[in-house]
């Protein structure tokens, strides 16, 4: 299959190659009702991808280089550590629970709640974390939604074949 592609290019020339795209903006989040006896088992998958999102992380993580500066190993470490946030976790399995809701609609649920918290803070850093939340859930939106292929894998990357393919605009690096 060919596809031609315009855009700016960071080298020159012409590629050939597969394309690695990757992928930024927002998700199509469905919302679906559950029945009483699904509440169980969609608690579990939201588990199950925090868990995904943690070992992801953990990986990233442990292939930082040496000499790295610390704030990369800090951003990492913050994101791992709202995983790891009960309340963050468990608000999401209340609105499960309570509301009878798909996993992705509720996570979009209480992300909206905290976004609505950090935009409201007058301090400027504080602001600013907002973008934390958003890199976490959607990471986890992404597994839930079976879409989380892992950058910088030899499988992702088709072992420097690739060429990457990315959207210019508000992309979270």
């Amino acid at each position: 299959m060919s596809l031609w592609l315009s855009g700016i290019g960071v080298a020159r020339g012409i590629a050939i190659g597969r394309a690695l795209k990757i992928v930024s903006g927002d998700l199509d989040i469905p919302e679906y009702a559950l029945e009483p006896f699904e509440v169980g088992a969609e608690i579990r998958r939201y588990r199950s991808a925090l868990r995904r999102a943690r070992t992801q992380l953990k990986d990233v993580q442990e292939r930082i280089p040496k000499g790295t500066p610390g704030e990369i190993s800090a951003f990492i470490e913050s994101h791992m550590l709202m995983l790891e946030d009960r309340a963050f976790s468990e608000a999401v399995e209340e609105l499960i629970s309570e509301r009878g809701v798909n996993a992705e609609a509720s996570l979009k649920s209480q992300r909206d709640t905290l976004i609505r918290v950090f935009e409201a803070m007058e301090d400027p850093y504080l602001r600013s974390r907002r973008d934390d939340v958003e890199h976490v859930v959607s990471q986890i939106q992404r597994i839930l939604l079976k879409n989380d292929k892992p950058l910088g894998t030899r499988e992702a990357a088709h072992e420097g074949t690739s060429i990457v393919v990315a959207e210019i605009g508000r992309a979270h690096v």
